[in-house]
This record gives structure tokens, C-alpha cells and sequence, in this order.
């Protein structure tokens, strides 16, 4: 293919390579932008797209769910593209492929669409719930399916009551990899951690339908976002050295998952399947475990390579070297990287919702504010105006700092902050792409590294706010 006719591919490396003597770890933000890949498309890829809509009985309580689900049903299909493949799920105790009756998928058009909406409102409330029996039905139509870009919407109101123990590890573990699924909740009676793992292992978004009425218009956008996916596959291939080590590499952006057991090893050479893209930008953090007496001091060394490749074995874009730099000057080795003291940040605020969650499910009311504060407090500083929000639903924050519950909480509002922990965000200030980064050099001229009057960390002298505590640095010049 021309180059000008293929999209935009883009690996940027961020880093401190600074590492004191006690140091044993490196931590790099990874982030790869994919620009053009719906203009640059011929015509859009072959595409398959299935709903697995929950029928068990729960779902006939209150009525208005289950005409929600049938509603949002008619909505995705709807917005289904001529010629994408596509298929109606009903979920119980068992699956059944409601449309077309049988394999294989129909092929999206005005007959097709109008046949599978009338399918869909007929979709009736009455079973248990059984999640492996979906994801396994879903694997066998989307093997049938000779396609490279595949995605579901799952959508449950109730507990995985009906399954038995393991068996929805079980089927994960045979569909990872093999299809894409975003999954969502609707009520308040179904455990956020069952589609938790169901996003995280088949590369989606999991969160909470906190009114009924919305469950239309977020279909419509997951199945169009899915259609726009031009893209079939990317992969990072990471490099280590005989003193150095993965030590995990996760998605920090636009949700934070541990991808570290998909990857594909073959001695010191890793490969990460990221699955399909469109026109979007993604972010990783990559941590490696170092040797430190094995480097020689103020050298640089090479601790590993990442480079992107598409599709078979196309490498796009230059390979970039992750350095480290043995040092004893401690003004730089504890400057931290701009990118990864954000990613390490949403990180804490993740884990102070997760504790949240566990002090509240216990009934400790008292645990679960005080996490939840601090959730809510990193959230401010890290500036991510959703979890903001969300975590606003379920605590006020008074100016002493003392957080009080809010009235009329909903478990759907808690599941909402919940599953919206993982959900991070990009401000796009800090400098990336530099395998020497600005935030262990000086800048020409000199000057000297910021020292934040919260808690005494230093940052560099451009730097905005403080890399530890998010707290904000004076407006002008250091000094």
C-alpha cells in the first residue's frame, strides 16, 4: 500500500532514565496514536458485530428494563452500516442466537435491520444467568465468521447465579484474544466485578447504566465506535536485556487494564496484541524490573527496545530504546517523568475507589468515606473530570476535608464509580517522545529543580505541578 494511503501510525516513549543506586525498576509511559485510518480506508474492513442482551427473569422488573434493552437493541442495529455482519443474542441460563435463527450472521441492510429490530422486540424476560454460555455462543458464531475485526455488547442485570464455579474464567480464557465485548449493567442488582473481567480480558469498557432511558444512545455509540475500528490488529514488541525484566505492562489509557498475561513470550523478546483501532490514541505503562549493579554509573544502557507492528510483520514507526542512567545525583533521579507520575497517580486514585467499594460492601461506612475521599481528592488533582463526578454522586466533600454520604445513594451510582475508576484521563501538557526526557534535564542556562512546599518532592523547573502529591507550582519562572 502507498504511504499515502495508509494511516498514520505514532510510538512515543516517555521517561526519567535517571535510576539511583537503590533503584531497581524503570516505569515508561508508551503512547501510539493511530490518525487517518477511516480516510485512508479503500473501503471499511469486513466487520461483525453481536448483541448479548440479558433475558433472565430479573430483567422483568421494573418493565422498563427489558423494554430498555429491547430499545437500545433496535438502536444498535439501526446504526449498523450496510454490509457489516451482525446477529441478536438472547441471554438466560443458556444463549440462543435470536437473528438471524441460525448461523451464519446476517449481513446488514434495510431488510436485515428491519427483520432483526422486530427480532429484538420480541425479546421476552424469563431464566437465570449464565455469562460463560454467552461468551461461548458468541466464540462459535464469530469463529464462523471470517473476519478480522469482531465485537459484542453484553449487556446483564443480574449476578452470574446460574454458572458454575470457574466457568466464566473458563470461557474468557477461550475468547481472549478472539473477539472484542464492552459490557454494561443496567439496574441495581448485579456484580460490577464479573464485567470488570469481562472488559478487561476481551479489550472493552465495562460501566453502569445509571438511567434506562441512556442504555439506547451508549449502544449506538459502541457499536458505531466499534465500526470505525479500520485497523484489524497492532502490536508492541518489547525487548529486555540479560539485567533487565518485565515486570508488567498495562493500558493506562482510555482505561487502565493489567495486559501483562496476554503477552506472547519468546525469550527476551515480548509481544503484546493490542487488537483493533481506528482513529484514537492509547497510552501504556511499561514497568521493567533492573539490575542496577549491573550498569556502570553516569553510561547510558540500554534496558529494552519497543517497537509497533501491523498486521503480520510490518514494523511502522522507528524502534525505541528504553535507557537507563546510574547516577548518584539524587536532583535527578528523584525528578519524576511528567506522564509517569500521572499514570502512577490514577493508579492510586483506582485503588482508593476499589478499597472504598470493599469498606462499603462490608458495611464499613466509615472506611468507605474516608477512601472515597481521597479518591475524590486525587481525582481533582489529576483533573480527571469524570471520576470527579462520578465519586460526586456518592460523597460530598466538605472545605475541612470531612466527606459526608450523599442522600438516596443508588448500588448502581457506587458500581458507576466503581467501574468508572479505571477510566483515566489524557491533558495531552506533558512532553512525550523523548528517550532523554525534559524531566531529568536541566534546561539550557541551568536551573534548578522545583521543590513543591506541600511535601518536599522535586520536580523539573518547568514542570506545572508536583509529580508526587498533584500539588500546583507557583505561575512564572522558578527561581
Amino acid at each position: 500500500m502507498p504511504e499515502r494511503d495508509r494511516p498514520s501510525f505514532t510510538l512515543q516513549l516517555s521517561q526519567n532514565k535517571y535510576l539511583a543506586p537503590a533503584d531497581d525498576r524503570m516505569d515508561v509511559v508508551l503512547t501510539v496514536r493511530v490518525g487517518d485510518a477511516a480516510a485512508t480506508a479503500v473501503a471499511p474492513p469486513p466487520a461483525a458485530e453481536l448483541l448479548l442482551v440479558d433475558c433472565s427473569s430479573s430483567m422483568d422488573w421494573p418493565p422498563s428494563k427489558i423494554e430498555a434493552a429491547r430499545h437500545a437493541c433496535r438502536a444498535a442495529i439501526g446504526s449498523l452500516r450496510d454490509g457489516v455482519l451482525f446477529g441478536v443474542v438472547e441471554c438466560t441460563g443458556h444463549a440462543r442466537l435470536v437473528y438471524p435463527a441460525a448461523p451464519p450472521l446476517a449481513v446488514a441492510g434495510e431488510r436485515t435491520r428491519h427483520e432483526a429490530k422486530a427480532a429484538a422486540s420480541g425479546l421476552i424476560a424469563g431464566g437465570g444467568t449464565a455469562m460463560s454460555t454467552w461468551l461461548d455462543l458468541a466464540l462459535e458464531v464469530f469463529d464462523r465468521t471470517p473476519v478480522a475485526i469482531r465485537h459484542a455488547v453484553l449487556l446483564t442485570d443480574g449476578k452470574n447465579e446460574s454458572d458454575r464455579a470457574g466457568a466464566l474464567d473458563a470461557a474468557l480464557d477461550r475468547c481472549q484474544g478472539r473477539f472484542a465485548c464492552d459490557a454494561r449493567g443496567i439496574g441495581d442488582d448485579w456484580e460490577p466485578r464479573d464485567l470488570q473481567r469481562i472488559a478487561s480480558v476481551l479489550r472493552g469498557s465495562a460501566d453502569a447504566v445509571l438511567e434506562d432511558a441512556d442504555l439506547a444512545g451508549d449502544f449506538r455509540r459502541l457499536v458505531e465506535r466499534a465500526m470505525g475500528r479500520t485497523v484489524p490488529d497492532l502490536r508492541l514488541r518489547m525487548t529486555t536485556m540479560s539485567y533487565s525484566r518485565l515486570r508488567f505492562v498495562k493500558q493506562v489509557f482510555p482505561t487502565e487494564v493489567d495486559l501483562t498475561p496476554q503477552c506472547r513470550t519468546e525469550g527476551p523478546v515480548l509481544e503484546l496484541p493490542t487488537g483493533a483501532w481506528g482513529d484514537e490514541l492509547r497510552e501504556y505503562h511499561l514497568c521493567l524490573d533492573v539490575e542496577p549493579a549491573e550498569l556502570t554509573r553516569y553510561e547510558d544502557r540500554l534496558l529494552g527496545t519497543v517497537t509497533l507492528f501491523e498486521g503480520a510483520d510490518d514494523a511502522v514507526g522507528e524502534r525505541l530504546a528504553v535507557v537507563g542512567y546510574l547516577t548518584d545525583d539524587l536532583a535527578l533521579s528523584s525528578v519524576p517523568d511528567d506522564n509517569v507520575a500521572r499514570v502512577t497517580g490514577q493508579a492510586d486514585l483506582s485503588r482508593a475507589v476499589q478499597a472504598g467499594w470493599d469498606a462499603f460492601d462490608r458495611g464499613d461506612r466509615a472506611g468507605a468515606a474516608r477512601d472515597w475521599g481521597t479518591a475524590f481528592r486525587l481525582a481533582t488533582e489529576l483533573g480527571n473530570a469524570e471520576n470527579v463526578k462520578r465519586l460526586g454522586r456518592l460523597i460530598d466533600v466538605r472545605d475541612d476535608g470531612v466527606v459526608t454520604f450523599k442522600e438516596g445513594l443508588r448500588p448502581r451510582d457506587v458500581f458507576s464509580a466503581l467501574l468508572g475508576s479505571t477510566m483515566s484521563t489524557y491533558t495531552g501538557e506533558a512532553r512525550t517522545g523523548e528517550t532523554e526526557p525534559a524531566a531529568a534535564v536541566p534546561p539550557e542556562g541551568g536551573g534548578a529543580p522545583r521543590e513543591c512546599v506541600q511535601c518536599g518532592h522535586k520536580a523539573r523547573p518547568t514542570a506545572k505541578r508536583c509529580g508526587h502529591c498533584g500539588e500546583p507550582f507557583e505561575t512564572g519562572a522558578p527561581s
